[in-house]
């Protein structure tokens, strides 16, 4: 069986092929100065043995060094991340950090990785530039697509593989106004389109319900998703429509097949 949990804000848990993967992870009640206003929907147990973490850029709100500790000391995690990065995970207590370049994929046991493009700055600190990314996922029957943090743009599709993902976690909330912020975060219409565009066949909507960083309201994001996809039921039923602290789980395609046989 396959397993998402939507811990909040762009943290997911995901669990396929007997791996536990977490996408930019976040439960302290802070990113920087901005506080949560909504607690993280997660278990202790949520952060304990990971084996993969996924991180696609530097920001507080998505590189969260208390978060990344606690797993760091419950797990033997391997973190997955765009080049630039080790100098804030090196003292954390991981002992495998692989940075990547968009032009290469890494095989670790039955699974691959590769980055995908964004429209999206890195920076932490006024400092050297660090690489942003999202990230795709490959397993032996299953893929799912971390979007990361970024504004909308056509060529998603650069570094999947030749593949569609199964999974698609898209950002849409931090979007108004969007004359300062549609090069940056995707609005619920931008992430509409990119899921249409990736042919996934379900989305998963992130990046919403935790931090308010924007003129919109935190809960905002989603009600405005679901009045874009009322008329049309094939795109609303592919959504997961998650609020943080619920799981959504699947069947692998080999399940699948064979409860259909």
């Amino acid at each position: 069986m396959i397993r998402y949990k939507f811990l909040g804000h762009s943290t997911v848990l995901v669990e396929m092929h007997n791996a536990r993967f977490i996408t930019d992870p976040i439960v302290s009640n802070r990113a920087l100065v901005v506080r949560r206003k909504r607690r993280a929907g997660y278990d202790p147990e949520d952060l304990a043995n990971i084996d993969f973490v996924l991180l696609s850029h530097a920001h507080w709100d998505h590189l969260d060094r208390p978060t990344l500790r606690k797993i760091a000391k419950k797990s033997k995690a391997r973190v997955i991340c765009p080049h630039g990065h080790l100098s804030l995970l090196s003292d954390l207590g991981f002992t495998e950090i692989h940075e990547m370049s968009f032009d290469e994929t890494l095989l670790i046991d039955s699974f691959s990785f590769s980055l995908t493009p964004v429209n999206h700055r890195g920076k932490r600190w006024l400092e050297r530039y660090r690489l942003s990314s999202g990230l795709f996922v490959k397993g032996p029957d299953h893929s799912f697509w971390f979007a990361g943090d970024t504004g909308y743009r056509n060529d998603f599709t650069r570094g999947m593989q030749n593949t569609r993902p199964d999974v698609a976690l898209i950002p849409i909330g931090a979007y108004e106004p969007r004359e300062w912020f549609h090069m940056m975060h995707m609005s619920p219409e931008d992430a509409l389109q990119a899921f249409v565009d990736i042919e996934a066949s379900y989305m998963l909507p992130i990046h919403w319900g935790a931090f308010k960083m924007t003129r919109e309201e935190i809960h905002e994001p989603p009600m405005v998703l679901r009045e874009l996809v009322k008329n049309h039921p094939d795109l609303e039923r592919r959504i997961w429509w998650l609020e943080p602290g619920e799981a959504k789980e699947l069947a692998t395609k080999q399940q699948a097949k064979e409860i259909l046989s």
